[in-house]
């Protein structure tokens, strides 16, 4: 029983931690231009977000539990430099600065339109700093006091869609639904914190008695099923909602307004009020395990001579600095370097799962050297007019549709990582 309710708390603490705002605001939109199709629209999202996701969870616990054991069989340096990379840009730099931004400017703003931004945010990260500034039981912090009010929420407006939906469902506004829900699952990044949450999973488990590395391996997979249990049913009930509500949504609307729409045309004066405790609390959520998951990396990385509370309250006054810039100056500059980490990441995760299929570890060097290459060299392309021959080329390639035109270049990459094994392997 107690193995039971453990694993129950910790994936609905981790459920918590995954949903932010912008899991939120994809699926009502893709609901929307999905519109009759909207079931395909689910397989679709589901592909790249909720299976993915689930995949990262058993890699990382079959690799050894940590971003250094599932990162470190390309090269010690590179799992260094890719998790401070990684950390950095999911802790201080975008993904906590954007929860607090989201916050303010989807729950606050509508409702208290004086109150300014840095106020906000100030008593936003502050809070939250009082939550993690003692990271003992912080999976149970979440799960008893945080996602009750997050799911409550969520479920009053799945509900209600449900047993009173919009009669008449206008036909799909795209050719693809399957190909465009598969390119929005990317969106969420989900996949990507996977792979660091699963360490906040091994510190809880740890605390909860589980010592020996068996259970600690199946109790992260089996909580990360509950999570991902209740992710998919919250991402079917919001494209649902779109699909539904399609026939209420102005042509040009962005997916923020959307969202706040279309909760405002099922709930109305109330439906404000509604999008404001479902964007803090999911933004707050978010923002109490990355502060942890970051902190603590941080902490280990250094051998404590950053302590974990100096981490804690260095990531919580820059998020607090930066949120201050606003959503739309943080999304600019996240898109073009998610864009490359994101990739090689996904290969890892699949490396990983398939671990003792691989003769030599240089074939992850390799599959992961070659898609950071072309993911790199895409960037560059698209970042310069001049360079416009060399970025056909790249779009030329095999499931470039699908935003994955590095999968040629990866398998080339571990080809050559083989080749290169059998010649020094005759010497």
């Amino acid at each position: 029983m107690k193995k039971l309710k453990d694993i129950v708390v910790i994936g609905i603490a981790l459920f918590a931690m995954f949903f932010g705002a912008g899991n939120l605001i994809f699926p009502p939109q893709l609901g929307v231009v999905s519109g009759a199709s909207w079931v395909q629209a689910i397989m679709g999202f589901f592909t790249t977000d909720v299976s993915l996701s689930i995949l990262a969870i058993i890699a990382i616990a079959k690799s050894g539990g940590t971003f250094n054991s599932f990162a470190s069989k390309v090269g010690p340096k590179f799992s260094v430099v890719m998790g401070i990379i990684i950390m950095l840009l999911i802790g201080p730099l975008l993904a906590l600065p954007r929860t607090g931004a989201v916050s303010f400017e989807m729950g606050i703003l509508p409702i208290f339109p004086s109150i300014p931004q840095s106020l906000f945010t100030l008593v936003y990260f502050g809070i939250a700093l009082l939550f993690v500034i003692n990271p003992k039981g912080i999976i149970d912090k979440i799960a008893v006091y945080l996602t009750p009010i997050l799911l409550i929420s969520l479920v009053s407006i799945i509900v209600k869609n449900m047993i009173m939906p919009d009669t008449a469902m206008p036909e799909s506004g795209i050719s693809n639904v399957y190909t465009y829900a598969f390119l929005e699952g990317y969106q969420t990044l989900d996949g990507l914190a996977a792979v660091i949450f699963a360490g906040i999973i091994l510190i809880s488990l740890k605390e909860k008695g589980y010592s020996d590395t068996s259970s600690q391996i199946k109790m992260t997979i089996q909580s990360g099923l509950v999570a991902f249990s209740i992710i998919g049913f919250v991402y079917g009930g919001l494209i649902y909602l779109g699909a539904s509500g399609a026939n209420s949504i102005s042509e040009g609307m962005s997916r923020t307004e959307t969202f706040m729409a279309l909760v405002d045309h099922m709930f109305g004066q109330y439906g404000v009020w509604m999008v404001a405790i479902t964007v803090i609390f999911a933004c707050f959520t978010t923002t109490v395990g990355l502060t942890t998951t970051v902190a603590e990396y941080f902490s280990e990385l250094t051998n404590n001579k950053l302590s974990y509370r100096f981490n804690v309250v260095t990531i919580t006054l820059v998020s607090f600095v930066l949120a201050n810039l606003g959503v739309e100056q943080i999304v600019y500059f996240s898109g073009p370097i998610l864009n490359i980490i994101y990739p090689a990441i996904l290969v890892l995760i699949v490396l990983n799962l398939f671990d003792k299929y691989i003769p030599f570890k240089g074939i992850y060097a390799g599959v992961v050297g070659g898609t950071l290459i072309s993911s790199i060299l895409m960037f560059i392309c698209k970042s310069f007019e001049s360079l416009s021959s060399a970025k056909d080329f790249l779009l030329s390639f095999p499931m470039t549709t699908y935003e994955m035109g590095w999968l040629v270049p990866a398998i080339l990459g571990g080809i050559i990582a083989s080749i290169s094994f059998k010649i020094k392997a005759l010497r």
